[in-house]
């Protein structure tokens, strides 16, 4: 397989079958083959380019490493679409053949299982975002605790109903955050009855996802290919229902289920 000593193996994933895609990538680009009846996608990349050393420099080049991962995921996504994958990372490089064949062999149980279990399923990103100035719009109608000190403000003389104003910022960051958990943990539990596994992801910073509103949820859900059309239909029926307080369900996928990998180490 490996023409010259200068020469290593870039890997994109492993299949049950053979892929019926690679020739979309180009003639001879990506090669496959078969070992303990699994079979690894590959191409043949350059020292030069992805020696652990020189990927390292070539990752801070953005537009090498755009052109790369955007690669790297195409092909995989490509190849799921007729079969289940274990996706491998971007830039996972072997020095040999030889090196990658111990891995299946090690691994090749657990390989096979993960397969069979990701077989007719799919990856899935949903994260959940709520418009925290529609909340305090509504807070009256959300918070009863808001409606009662509103209420006892209104009722009190000016230095009580002062002192109650400064308290109100106070309570009113608590509601937040308690509608913020309630509705978080009501719109994931409908989302994950769908599904047939999740993963709790970090939720990201309103500096980081470039939007107004709070990240609330932030989850992978595994999904039969079968319920995805269910499981689109309830967020957008969630998102409708939701809407007055602002609530937004960013849905993507398919992914390659990385979330959903079991190797034992």
């Amino acid at each position: 397989m490996i023409p010259d000593t200068n020469n290593l193996i870039y890997v994109y994933c492993i299949t049950f079958d053979k892929p019926s895609q690679l020739e979309l990538f180009g003639a001879g680009k990506l090669q496959q083959f078969e070992h303990n009846s699994l079979y690894i996608t590959v191409k043949i990349v350059s020292e030069t380019e992805f020696s652990e050393e020189n990927i390292k420099k070539n990752i801070s080049n953005e537009e090498w490493l755009e052109i790369h991962v955007r690669e790297h995921v195409s092909v995989i996504e490509k190849i799921m679409e007729t079969q289940a994958v274990i996706p491998f990372n971007f830039g996972t490089i072997y020095k040999s053949e030889d090196s990658l064949k111990q891995f299946v062999e090690k691994y090749s149980d657990d390989l096979r299982k993960t397969l069979q279990y990701l077989k007719n399923k799919e990856e899935w990103s949903a994260k959940i975002y709520c418009d925290k100035n529609k909340i305090i719009k509504n807070i009256a109608y959300l918070s009863n605790n808001m409606s009662d000190i509103e209420l006892l403000i209104k009722n009190s003389s000016p230095g009580k109903a002062y002192l109650l104003g400064k308290k109100k910022k106070e309570i009113l960051e608590k509601e937040i955050s308690i509608i913020y958990n309630n509705y978080s943990k009501k719109i994931f539990t409908t989302l994950n009855d769908l599904s047939e596994e999740y993963r709790l992801n970090t939720l990201l910073s309103n500096d980081i996802t470039g939007k107004e509103e709070d990240m609330i949820v932030n989850a992978s859900f595994l999904i039969k290919k079968e319920s995805i059309h269910q499981f689109i239909e309830v967020v957008n029926v969630l998102c409708k229902e939701y809407e007055n307080i602002g609530i937004i369900v960013n849905l993507t996928g398919p992914w390659p289920p990385y979330s959903f990998i079991k190797i034992s180490e």
